[in-house]
Order: structure tokens, then sequence, then C-alpha cells
């Protein structure tokens, strides 16, 4: 009997967090260990609070649990000294968590440390009321929580490799989906396919956000876990590359612009459509991210890039002649510019880039569709 698909998505998802979940359980009982048996606390609860906070940090960990720190030290401070004269209840909830907000906010601090602050007032006012004492408790609960997270984070690292696998799949597909679609919408003279390209062209934006969060959490892991040290030049790598993918979609975008004016151009004056070689070079410019994709995801070699960029310019030498239509040439613009970006994305520099194009070999004709 098959799985139902929403069972699937949602193993898949726990099966990719599972080492986040023992993150999270070695930090909540590394922390409460430590503050209960070694520094002597009864219930030091703002330990694992921190704790867990922190691990949901993925970026910049370090400078999380410095600002966690900070905005409980600031909302407890803040609480302590109103809570004492003028007692606890509802109007003084609201009041103190507030005020914590205004101080932390006022001194310069971030969304982080400025909710850390209201959340810490709130946990003074409701649950344990300020004692007059002048060593500061809860600064360090929360210190030994945001410790123990850095910690376990360095000795349970996540594997870069894999989560940067993970974060680039989805780039290259749908960058190679939407030159597909480019290339079906030239080569069938179909200007609503056109437009479909265009709207897909504009949604790819957020996974290249989300594979550059990647890639700082990968870059973070790889500098202070001595375990991930080995993984630097893959990071390296992926970090290379994605400014390229970026570049190399925004290509795309005005590559798809271009495309639908050209059909709607032709569509509105009935002229010939496009040239058959546009949608053929586009089509190899898909096979350039394919096969960076698989130099990203397997280390493949960058040949496959090189000769499919390659390609796409070769192809489109016979059309820079073509006055028919200023959108053809922006068209051959664009389809060179991606080019040079995928060859810069495979470890070329601009100027060798350049020249891997101009002396391109004519490809073979691509089978017929």
């Amino acid at each position: 009997m098959p799985v139902p698909a929403p069972l699937t998505r949602s193993l898949h998802r726990l099966r990719a967090a599972r080492r986040t979940f023992a993150q999270v359980a070695l930090a909540l009982g590394g922390s409460w260990a430590l503050a209960t048996l070694v520094f002597g606390y009864r219930l030091p609860f703002f330990a694992p609070i921190a704790a867990v906070i922190v691990l949901n940090q993925p970026a910049q960990r370090g400078r999380r649990a410095v600002e966690i720190v900070v905005g409980v030290a600031a909302g407890i401070a803040v609480a302590d000294l109103l809570v004492l004269g003028i007692g606890t209840g509802g109007w003084q909830l609201v009041l103190v968590a507030v005020l914590a907000m205004v101080v932390v906010t006022a001194a310069g601090g971030g969304p982080l440390v400025v909710t850390q602050a209201a959340v810490a007032a709130i946990l003074v006012v409701t649950i344990q009321p300020p004692t007059i004492d002048l060593v500061p408790h809860r600064f360090v609960h929360a210190a030994t929580g945001g410790a123990t997270a850095l910690l376990v984070t360095a000795l349970l690292p996540a594997a870069p490799d894999r989560h940067l696998r993970r974060a680039a799949r989805p780039v290259v597909t749908a960058l190679v989906a939407t030159l597909s679609d480019v290339a079906d919408a030239l080569h069938r003279d179909d200007l609503a396919a056109g437009r479909r390209a265009l709207d897909r062209a504009r949604s790819l934006d957020a996974e290249v956000d989300e594979l550059r969060a990647s890639i700082q959490v990968a870059e973070e892991n790889a500098r202070i876990t001595p375990l991930l040290r080995g993984q630097r030049d893959l990071v390296g790598a992926y970090a290379a590359a994605v400014g390229q993918l970026d570049l190399a979609v925004r290509d795309t975008r005005v590559l798809a612009r271009a495309t639908a004016a050209l059909l709607q151009h032709t569509d509105r004056r009935d002229d010939e459509g496009a040239p058959p070689e546009l949608g053929d070079a586009v089509l190899d410019l898909a096979d350039a991210v394919a096969a960076l994709g698989d130099r990203l995801d397997a280390g493949a070699s960058t040949e496959a890039i090189r000769r499919h960029a390659g390609a796409a310019a070769a192809r489109t030498r016979p059309l820079f002649g073509d006055t028919r239509d200023l959108a053809i040439s922006r068209i051959v613009g664009q389809i060179r510019s991606t080019g040079i970006d995928l060859l810069r994305g495979s470890g070329l520099e601009t100027e060798e880039a350049q020249r891997t194009l101009y002396e391109a070999p004519d490809p073979p004709p691509r089978p017929e569709r």
C-alpha cells in the first residue's frame, strides 16, 4: 500500500530535522545540568530558554547568544526595579514589558534583543518576582544557556555539504525550469507561454535568498567548529557560485522579459516568428545551469558547464546581424550575459569566461522538439 504524499513529506521533514532535535535535547539537558549541578541554582529556567533560542537562530549564533544575554539582562533590570516599587498585576505587566522594550530600543538593540528584554520582563513579573541580591542570577542563567548552545553546535554540527545541497537544488531546478519555459515559448511563438515564463522568473529570488542564508550558516559553522574545518573549501565553492547564480537569475528575468516583448511584437504585427536558434540557445543555458548544479551537488567536472554555455553563445552568432527587432538583440545579449555568469560560477575569471564564449566551436543541432 503506497504511503500518502502528506505523510511522506512529514517523514522527510522529520528526517531533515533530526540533528536539530538532538542539538536541542543536548542543549536543554546540558544547560540545566550546568546551572543546577555546577552553579547550584534550583530553578534556572532562563538557561534552557536561552539555549533553545540560540539554537533556533541558525545564522551568527555567537552574536545571537550575546544579544540574548544582553536582552535578558536589560529586561530583568527594568522589571526588577519597577516591580519592587509598583508590585505585580495586569497593568504592571504591560508597563514593565513596554518600558523594557523602550530602554533596549533607545540603546540601539536589534529586534532579537528587544524581544528578549520583553520576554525576560514578563517572566519576572509573572513567574519569579525580584529579590534584593547583588548577584545577577538570571543573567548567569541566560549566559549559561547561550554558552551551552554554542558548545552543542560545535560538538554536534550540521553537515554543511548536505545542508547546502538541499538549499542549492531548488535554485538550480527552478532556474532550469524557467529557462526551459522561455525556450518553449520561443520555439512555439507563444506569447501566453512567454508571459508565464516571465512570471516564473520573477519568483526566483526567494530560492536564492534561502541559499544565501544557508551559506551564511555553513560559513559560520565551518569557522567555529573544529570538526568542519575540512569542509571550508566546499563552503567557499558554494559561496562563490551563489553570486553567479543570483546574476544568472537576474539575467533570466531580463531574458524572459525580452522574450515576452519579442513575442508580443510578432503577435501584434504578424511578423515572422522568433528564430529557432534563440530557443535552442536558451535550452543550452538550461543545460549549463543543470551542469552547474551537478558540479555543486556531486563535484562534477566544469567541462559540461563550459561546453553548454559556449554552445549557447555560438548558436546565436548568426543573429548578430538580424535587424528585424531590437528584442532579438536583447535576447542574444542576455543569452551571452547569462553564459558568462554561469562560466564564472564554474570558477573562471570574467576575461577567461568571455574568451570561452567567443572561441566556442559551433555546436551540433539540437534534437527536434
